[in-house]
């Protein structure tokens, strides 16, 4: 027991409570405090940011702002540490206005710190025009300056610039760490680069980086890319196999429709004795439905609540309806919607519709569009759902209706893009597009294999010549 509590040991218990999220306990020794007539300094200040964060509360930074106006902290500081304390709380708390006044207020003061927090808050906030701005007008950068850029210029589905930004800090010295490379990893997704990955897979390994959610999001990618093989290696090589590291690879499996293999994994997860959460739980589902495995699907879902003591997402109720559309049946899936507990998402209704499209059920699919124009009119993909339903079941009254009110509310289909990485070179292509270097070899190709799918009488002599050789 203190008997006697000066300041220093104050901040001491404050920073304890800060640093452990103890925020009843944190509230009441900071009262406790001032009833004792002790006043905050800097060091107090701080942790009181730092607690602000913590919970997000932006009104709680305002107070600790306008207290440490009037107590001349943001006066005397030589170096602007409270200042950028400040600045970067407001950011995480998502009000960049007030960040932003504070970092015109440093002028001269400002220090690469001040940068990062201001970049840092930009990006987060997913204003990414704002955080180049900043950065143009820096004239001393770090390494984390240019991994927040390469990850906004990654979120911002400019590739070419993330990876220009990557070889520039490499010449400028700079070693790239975990960080910069989970920022390049969106890219490697958004351009299909195989490549690009094993580069940033073979620099982890020779770096020796030691970091599950790097291996967890590379094995992702592998995913994403098209190389299930290689992201089930790289799960086997890993001895730390924790809850994410079994979401990546149960989410892999779901994309490449590897249902079994996903259940599998799942059970075996459980039986390690490792606890669920809704982000696996929904890619189990997600795996079941596009396999097919209906029965499976729903032992999933109920046991969310029987087993695992949690409540269902939206976007469990949304794979439910769609592994019963998909597996045919429709009437049930429509009725699981109309009968949610809470408001279905247009996500819900997007997967009844494209559903009604395989099955053919137009008059339902009419009824779910309906629905779905109602909360996303918006959407074009409706529209265009719902024109090919009609034009399936000939029903060309129906086509030229949702032509019509595409044509009413200015909708344009964009061309359709597809690319690939062939010798380490991106290829792109874009309906109707001749651009190609390559253009005359393609279509010769596509031309040839256009006119073999068009000979099926080639299996009728094939089976003539058989029955010769046997008779």
């Amino acid at each position: 027991m203190i008997t006697s509590q000066d300041l220093i040991s104050w901040n001491c218990v404050l920073g304890a409570f800060a640093e452990n999220a103890y925020r009843t306990q944190f509230q009441e020794l900071l009262r406790m405090m001032f009833k004792e007539g002790i006043r905050p300094d800097s060091v107090t200040i701080l942790t009181i940011i730092q607690h602000c964060v913590t919970f997000s509360r932006l009104e709680k930074v305002k107070e600790t702002h306008s207290y440490a106006i009037k107590a001349g902290f943001l006066m005397v500081d030589s170096e602007p540490t409270t200042a950028n304390a400040i600045l970067d709380a407001y950011s995480k708390c998502g009000d960049m206005e007030y960040a932003f006044r504070i970092f015109q207020s440093l002028a001269e003061q400002r220090n690469l710190i001040t940068f990062n927090s201001m970049i840092s808050g930009y990006v987060n906030s997913g204003l990414h025009d704002d955080a180049i701005m900043i950065f143009n007008t820096m004239s001393d950068r770090d390494l984390t300056t240019w991994n927040l850029m390469v990850r906004a210029y990654a979120e911002k589905d400019c590739p070419e610039q993330a990876l220009s930004l990557f070889r520039e800090l490499q010449a400028q010295g700079m070693k790239p760490d975990a960080v910069t490379i989970m920022s390049l990893l969106p890219v490697c997704a958004h351009t299909a680069s195989f490549h690009l990955l094993r580069q940033c897979h073979g620099y982890m390994i020779r770096v020796s980086f030691d970091d599950a959610r790097l291996c967890a999001a590379i094995l992702d990618v592998y995913a994403k890319c098209g190389s299930i093989e290689c992201a089930h290696r790289l799960f086997q090589s890993n001895f730390h196999k924790d809850l994410v590291m079994f979401t990546s690879m149960v989410g892999g499996y779901a994309m490449h429709g590897m249902g079994e293999e996903a259940l599998r994994l799942f059970s075996y997860m459980l039986e390690l004795g490792v606890k669920p959460d809704h982000v696996i739980i929904t890619a189990v589902l997600s795996a079941c439905a596009h396999a097919g495995l209906v029965d499976e699907g729903l032992n999933i879902f109920y046991s969310i609540e029987n087993v695992h003591g949690m409540k269902p997402t939206m976007e469990q109720y949304s794979c439910v309806v769609d592994l019963l559309a998909r597996g045919g049946q429709i009437s049930d899936a429509f009725s699981l919607v109309t009968r949610l507990p809470i408001e279905p998402k247009a996500s819900v209704w997007g997967s009844l519709l494209g559903a009604c499209r395989t099955h053919h059920e137009v008059e339902l699919g009419r009824l779910v569009a309906d629905r779905l124009f109602e909360i996303e009119a918006s959407n074009l993909g409706n529209y265009v759902v719902m024109s090919n339903l009609y034009a399936a079941d000939a029903r060309w009254d129906g086509v030229m209706e949702m032509r019509k009110l595409m044509k009413t509310r200015d909708f344009i289909k964009p061309a359709g893009c597809s690319w690939i990485e062939v010798e380490r070179r991106k290829n792109v292509f874009i309906a109707g597009d001749c651009s190609h270097p390559q253009r005359s070899s393609i279509y010769h190709m596509l031309h040839n294999l256009d006119q073999q799918i068009k000979q099926p009488f080639l299996f009728d002599k094939i089976d003539i010549l058989q029955a010769a050789l046997y008779c």
